[in-house]
């Protein structure tokens, strides 16, 4: 299954049913350093580093090393304003592999510990990041930024996810945009199939009057969803939890039939390699996103874009990219407060004292980290709300003013 679905859909396998009954690392020869330059006022720095790893995805049919990219552009732009209290951030990169196999990972996640250096993981976006987060929680080492999916970074008090849940978000689009009757097509896999109670639950939660009429799954396998796609027309809203050859094939039987039902998809799975094979066709596709759109005029996303540009030209501009770049910056913004030494306990205390925390305005306001979230399986959530967007011309437009509560009543 494509990576980045797996990762915008597991926190559905982690919570669907309570959510139901509620309604640098020095063992690995993959690890390289990628520590920014301090330019600008960086060469200025004379305390000794301030060392951050993200664990990642570099090698295999769907790498991220724009995950890479976007840390180092942060990192180069926090040593060119001053660094840390005067220390230079560095930025180490452990490569988790291809997913095939937890090993790397949980090499990865050893290695950190194991280098007593390593102040935080930033920008996680791998495979396995359960098994990631579980060795670096027994350690008492702070994970800024992980994807919000699983079970042990969505419960583990190390954990500090910043983005809101995709997988959890993938209805609210197509109700905010009027659908009433909502179907969730899904690959046929237990991870994925927890799309459905989840989706009935945060919309029976959340915007009352919408239903959602079954699932659809989905073989893996499947080529031809002509069947799948009129299904789906018995409603006026279907929420895609597939991968990206069957987003495709959806799209062109519902653009060659008489089908006028609104579709809508994680952001996950509309980057901009899926965007560019899929042309025209995604056009109309709505989006739930985890973060602010990456081609919106947010003055945080507009900061991004020129950093990425100025210090990381040639990486792609992303959600993976900003992922890593908005985590970075993150755990510098916590550091740069801290009174006497930048240790691996002083990080993890005031990464969990936050209140009114933000990032050039790219998180909810009132962001808070000292409270855990009621809701069944989600406690570390500390970002209940999306961002809406719209496929137009081939380009993710956002549509939401900032974002739009998930889990609370509207309407």
């Amino acid at each position: 299954m494509n990576k980045r679905l797996t990762l915008s859909l597991s926190v559905v396998a982690v919570v669907g049913a309570t959510a139901l009954s509620a309604c640098s690392s020095s063992n690995s020869s993959s690890s390289s350093t990628a520590q920014a330059a301090a330019t600008s006022g960086g060469s200025a720095l004379t305390g000794s580093p301030i060392t951050v790893e993200i664990v990642t995805e570099l090698t295999g049919p769907d790498p991220a090393p724009e995950d890479v990219a976007g840390a180092q552009a942060a990192a180069a732009a926090v040593n060119a304003s001053g660094g840390i209290n005067g220390h230079p951030l560095k930025v180490t990169v452990c490569d988790a592999g291809d997913g095939s196999s937890v090993t790397q990972a949980v090499n990865c996640a050893r290695g950190i510990v194991s280098n007593a250096g390593v102040m935080a993981e930033v920008g996680d976006f791998e495979i396995d990041q359960d098994q990631v987060n579980t060795i670096l929680a027994a350690a008492k080492i702070a994970n800024v930024g992980p994807q919000p999916n699983g079970q042990s970074v969505l419960s583990s008090s190390n954990s500090f996810p910043l983005a809101g849940s995709e997988g959890a978000s993938l209805g609210i689009p197509l109700a905010d945009a009027g659908s009433k009757k909502i179907q969730v097509a899904y690959v046929n896999s237990p991870q994925a199939a927890a799309a459905l109670p989840f989706t009935k639950a945060v919309l029976a939660t959340s915007r009352p009057g919408t239903s959602v009429l079954g699932g659809i799954p989905i073989d893996i396998t499947t080529t031809d969803l002509t069947p799948y796609v009129a299904k789906g027309a018995s409603g006026d809203g279907v929420a895609l939890a597939v991968i990206p050859a069957q987003l495709a094939s959806w799209l062109t039987v519902d653009q060659g039939g008489s089908y006028t039902q609104k579709l809508s998809v994680s952001a996950s799975s509309l980057l901009p390699s899926e965007l560019k094979a899929l042309g025209s066709k995604a056009d109309g596709v709505l989006v739930a996103s985890g973060l602010p759109l990456v081609t919106s005029s947010e003055p945080g996303i507009v900061k991004y874009r020129q950093e990425m540009s100025q210090y990381s030209a040639s990486a792609a501009q992303d959600e993976i990219s900003l992922d890593g770049w908005l985590d970075t910056w993150a755990f510098a913004q916590v550091a740069r407060t801290i009174k006497g030494d930048v240790t691996r306990a002083s990080v993890l205390s005031a990464l969990g004292s936050l209140t009114n925390f933000n990032v050039f305005g790219l998180l909810p306001a009132g962001f808070s980290t000292t409270k855990n979230f009621a809701f069944p399986g989600l406690s570390r959530l500390f970002n209940q709300e999306t961002v809406e967007g719209v496929v137009k011309n081939g380009q993710l437009v956002q549509t939401s003013t900032g974002y739009v509560p998930v889990f609370t009543k509207q309407g």
